[in-house]
């Protein structure tokens, strides 16, 4: 057995199966023309190796990483406007042993699992690598965040690059920066200051889970180049509290968001944990929202698996059918670039049913069945992930019915993130599945202190008055069908829903209004009513929202 540190590279061609079942010719000249003109040749002017051929993927060794750097550039410059080939590239440096039959080693495993994050027509590059280039070559890589790649122990740091023409856009598609400043506290007593530390902890440590953004705590990190800086000001009058919190544009410290929160600071520990879901939740939607444009110069086709997924989540933060369907198509990609993703797997699957209990359809056994498939694929693939969890918990419960399950899966996602909100419309559904629309009723609370900002307010707000009216609630189904519609004026199934919740409460002269501005609206899916799931003695909540339905 012979040891040697080297310099690893994985390439594969991109849809090289789709392509086979096309036109198997052309899949078959593709990998012909890389082995004799595109790779293989300019690999081997750069001192590369081919260590293994495996139809449409290769595995060369390099003896520098500014080599393979250069080699993994020129590929991908010259392929740039290929129309057929388009290659993944990952790099790692690391050790490998071999004997006469084949090669071992984990740094094949690590540079294998990098190349499946690098996009289209690009190249990504461990943070081992990177930290052998010189400074001027680290200049050419875009640093994209921590990943957690399949089987590999730690998380990785990973840097990026694509060819000129793919980076147009201001910040060359490079991964957002948030850093945390110290959170301050009016009167700064030790108390005072320990809670503000802890909501700056707390917001942190959440912010550091995410993915598609780079977490900085500017007090442990002298030098702090990032795109976004959050403050925060605790005041404390008596028991009561109020913490502000504001998401600044660092090159000219404009404020983009601001949002203060009040609460009871009796317990602190209780004011703590009652509020830093909701600012962190809000605090993520308008990081996403600003940062949406970032790749917009790009096609999904030019994104990688990551990419996609950040680019699904914005559109869906849009909250239009348009946006939706375009997310859907991102994710769609997302899982033919890596059939074996776990979050891409869970968001399309939760995507694909979200549209289809906005437009009222009832989907295929045969669908229904390759969703479940898909979300029990995802727990294996990223056991770890609260929404993954979450998502087969909703599939569990809206789709099965099966409502231990559906249970199981809400305080396993819990358990991971307890901070969660996404948890409220699945345990008030299960309640009232239940029959305990009361308990429903309570779960209701952590919307609450939904922010103003929140795109998903509406939606919640629509949510709310449908379940204060499987609960008899009708005066309260009537205040927050109201506040829904007054805010989204043109979209006909919150009309249908005031109308609905005024039938109940009694309101003859809102219903009226209900039903002359339902009128004038085309019938067509609302965002912001879905088709919930709900027992037989309550389905008529969801046939007077039916985007077909006349107002009552």
């Amino acid at each position: 057995m012979r040891r040697r540190l080297t310099t690893l590279m994985c390439a594969d061609l991109v849809g090289y199966s789709a392509l086979m079942g096309e036109d198997e010719a052309l899949a078959v000249a593709s990998v012909q023309e890389l082995r004799k003109t595109h790779l293989e040749p300019v690999a081997a002017t750069h001192g590369g190796e081919v260590l293994k051929r495996m139809g449409d993927g290769w595995i060369l060794s390099f003896p520098s990483v500014e080599e393979a750097l250069d080699c993994a550039e020129e590929v991908q410059s010259n392929l740039a406007d290929h129309k057929v080939i388009k290659l993944r590239i990952g790099c790692h440096i690391g050790e490998i042993v071999e004997d006469e039959a084949d090669f071992y080693g984990n740094g094949v495993n690590i540079a294998q699992r990098i190349e499946t994050e690098a996009p289209p027509g690009g190249a990504m590059f461990s943070e081992d690598l990177f930290r052998q280039l010189s400074e001027a070559r680290q200049q050419e890589l875009s640093d994209v965040g921590m990943f957690n790649l399949k089987n590999i122990a730690t998380p990785m740091r990973l840097y990026q690059w694509r060819p000129a023409n793919l980076t147009t856009a201001p910040n060359k598609g490079t991964l957002p920066t948030i850093g945390f400043e110290r959170f301050v506290a009016a009167p700064d007593t030790s108390e005072t200051a320990a809670v503000a530390q802890d909501l700056h902890d707390g917001m942190v440590q959440l912010s550091m889970k995410r993915t598609g953004i780079t977490t900085v705590d500017t007090a442990s990190v002298e030098a702090t180049p990032t795109l976004f800086l959050v403050h925060g000001r605790l005041r404390v009058a008596g028991s009561r509290a109020r913490f502000t919190v504001s998401l600044i544009l660092r090159r000219d410290m404009t404020t983009l968001w601001t949002e203060s929160y009040d609460g009871d600071l009796d317990d602190p520990f209780a004011f703590v944990d009652e509020i830093l879901p909701t600012v962190s939740s809000d605090l993520r939607m308008q990081t996403i929202q600003y940062d949406g444009n970032r790749l917009a110069h790009l096609k999904n086709s030019q994104l990688s698996v990551s990419e996609l997924r950040a680019r699904a989540a914005g559109l869906f933060l849009k909250q239009t059918l348009s946006s939706w369907e375009e997310g859907y198509a991102a994710l769609d990609r997302a899982v033919l670039l890596s059939p074996k993703d776990g979050m891409s797997l869970a968001m399309r699957a939760q995507s694909r049913l979200n549209l289809a209990n906005i437009r009222f359809q009832t989907l295929s056994e045969e669908e229904l069945t390759e969703i479940g498939q898909d979300l029990d694929m995802a727990i294996a693939e990223a056991p770890n992930s609260d929404f993954v969890f979450w998502a087969r918990g909703a599939y569990r419960l809206r789709v099965l019915r099966d409502l231990k399950g559906a249970a199981a899966d809400i305080e396993h996602s819990r358990r991971i993130n307890p901070t969660f909100l996404g948890f409220v419309d699945l345990l008030t559904q299960l309640a009232l599945l239940e029959s305990k629309p009361q308990k429903a009723v309570e779960a209701l609370a952590s919307y609450v202190q939904s922010s103003s900002n929140d795109p998903f307010r509406v939606t919640r707000l629509a949510f709310t008055s449908r379940v204060y009216l499987a609960a008899g609630d009708y005066a309260m189904a009537r205040v927050t069908a109201l506040e829904a519609a007054d805010l989204r004026p043109t979209d006909r199934g919150l009309q249908l829903l005031k109308a609905l919740a005024c039938h109940k409460a009694g309101d003859a002269r809102s219903l009226a209004a209900a039903r002359r501005a339902a009128a004038t609206l085309s019938k067509q899916p609302s965002i912001a009513i879905n088709e919930l799931t709900l027992p037989e003695e309550m389905a008529w909540i969801n046939a007077a929202l039916h985007p077909e339905a006349e107002p009552l």
